[in-house]
């Protein structure tokens, strides 16, 4: 998701940067300082592809998790066949999108004004290998990569200064700093971080280029009246190294400043707490304890005990359905009898598979029969017993266009007899009324979790308790991702959800969930959020 990562890194800037300026930004470190610079912008831009899981959610990451679901929910778009209505995150995106592009097109104006002025003048090769540029108008001297640009009447009165400063900031390689900071603010233009961090950077620079002149031993007096001659007046390119540029007195206090003791550099230390105090902001709670919590409340309720061994005579006793419909477009339910909200728009045939349709297919009877239908066929396998394996086997198949059931498969296996057996009675099954899309009968796909489990105190089965699940995707192609609760789960966890523990479900399609969540959201996204 391109806006909540923008959104991490402006965190990230805005945090180092106050570390910066509140224990760095006096020091005579220059070179220390600039590296620093340099490093938590780019750490800024890292932190965020840092995956960490922690056990239980910080107060930190449950903000963050409330706030990327909140650009999730916000940014479902609601399909109607007129139109496509625009919403919250939306909007943010595209004002982003216009300020990057406003961004680069001032930054490619500097550029070409830029290049412009230096073609004006004439040029001349230093013995360092820089290229001078002597121009006749009133333009203040500055330097870009190896090129150094100084008007002829500042060349004859003050050439050697100059061409010192602006030879100092090409020997130092200032200009590919100014190009990771354009760089920087293109991306985050609305981040006054950013901006911050890019003009104490060029101040830095400057700071680095005084210390060179004074190095070369130019009286620091001159020096100092040059600078305060050139302060005023002529045209500034923001993209190059200027040599008036930033605060002169600034400038000035720093030539005169004693040089700080290199003790004072183990206050950059200061950013590794910041970084994992970020790194902990950004973490997600741990899938295992998610999936283990889902498990639990999907086997919470008690199993119904048989007196007797289970034989072909004597069927299991299933209990009626546990879970109530959720009237809500949804990844979790039983199916209703009433129409559910329309999540999946396409033109109805026999090829396709629906997950959520306008009419629900239907079994001869309704839910009641359903479950009594398990609960008359299924048997427990005495190689199972024997071997005391139990657990809940996950089936898929397809309730095709003229009610058959077709293509069942298991997509979670517990034991072979066990598989078997639950592919047995999904293929004993009597056409159903099948679902229906636009007026016509269509393909409908189902995962249904079979439970076998043997009592602690009895060798014999206790039954079994089917939970038809609804799945959204496409047979056809991967399925959905699925959040719950800001976290990327597994079809398995999804289907083992409890429908009384969710608070609220949100699918998102096509454009809306690939900008959010890039590749993996090409198939939809389901956004579950669980009740606290």
């Amino acid at each position: 998701m391109l806006t909540i990562y923008q959104l991490k890194v402006g965190l990230c800037l805005i945090a180092f940067y106050l570390v910066w300026k509140l224990l760095l930004s006096r020091e005579t470190l220059h070179r220390f300082n600039r590296v620093v610079l340099l490093l938590v912008t780019l750490l800024a831009f890292a932190l965020p592809f840092v995956k960490l899981t922690l056990e239980q959610a910080s107060p930190m990451s449950e903000g963050m998790i409330d706030i990327e679901g909140l650009f999730a929910v916000s940014a479902e778009v609601v399909q109607t066949p007129q139109e496509e209505s625009l919403n919250i995150a939306r909007y943010i995106y595209i004002i982003y999108l216009i300020g990057v592009g406003v961004m680069l097109l001032w930054r490619g104006w500097s550029l070409w004004m830029l290049w412009r002025t230096m073609r004006q003048g004439r040029v001349e090769r230093l013995s360092d290998g820089s290229v001078m540029h002597v121009l006749k108008g009133d333009v203040a001297p500055f330097s870009y990569f190896r090129h150094i640009v100084i008007n002829e009447q500042d060349l004859a009165e003050a050439g050697q200064q100059i061409l010192t400063h602006e030879q100092a900031h090409i020997r130092l390689g200032h200009s590919w700093d100014v190009l990771l900071t354009d760089v920087l603010i293109v991306l985050q233009w609305w981040n006054p971080a950013a901006w911050l961090l890019r003009r104490e950077l060029k101040q830095v620079h400057e700071y680095e280029a005084d210390e060179a002149v004074l190095e070369r031993g130019i009286d620091a007096r001159q020096y100092q009246l040059l600078l305060i001659r050139k302060s005023v007046g002529n045209q500034l390119f923001s993209m190059a190294n200027n040599f008036n540029y930033q605060s002169l007195k600034k400038r000035i206090r720093m030539m005169t400043t004693k040089r700080s003791s290199r003790w004072q550099q183990l206050r950059a230390l200061t950013v590794v707490p910041v970084a994992a105090l970020a790194l902990v902001a950004f973490a997600q709670p741990e899938v295992k304890e998610m999936e283990e919590q889902v498990v639990a409340s999907m086997e919470a309720p008690e199993p119904v005990s048989v007196p007797d061994p289970v034989t072909a005579s004597e069927p299991v006793v299933a209990p009626e359905p546990v879970s109530e419909p959720v009237a809500a477009p949804v990844a979790v339910s039983v199916p209703s009898e009433q129409p559910a909200e329309v999540v999946a728009i396409a033109p109805a045939d026999t090829t396709k598979t629906f997950e959520v349709v306008e009419q629900m297919p239907k079994f001869p009877g309704g839910d009641a029969e359903l479950m009594k239908f398990f609960s008359e066929n299924m048997k427990y396998p005495k190689d199972a017993q024997e071997a005391k394996k139990q657990g809940r086997v996950v089936v898929t198949f397809v309730v095709d266009a003229d009610g058959q059931v077709v293509e069942p498969s298991v997509v979670k296996s517990v034991y072979p007899s066990l598989d078997e057996e639950a592919l047995r009675v999904i293929g004993l099954m009597p056409k159903w009324t099948p679902g229906m899309q636009k007026g016509k009968a269509v393909r409908m796909k189902y995962t249904v979790p079979v439970t076998f489990r043997l009592p602690e105190d009895k060798a014999e089965p206790t039954g079994t308790t089917p939970i038809v699940i609804r799945t959204i995707g496409d047979s056809n192609l991967p399925n959905p991702l699925f959040i719950i609760d800001g976290k990327e789960v597994t079809q398995t966890v999804v289907e083992a959800l409890d429908p009384q523990k969710v608070e609220s479900i949100d699918v998102l399609k096509e454009k809306t969930a690939v900008e959010l969540y890039g590749e993996k959201g090409k198939n939809g996204v389901v956004i579950i959020k669980l009740k606290k």
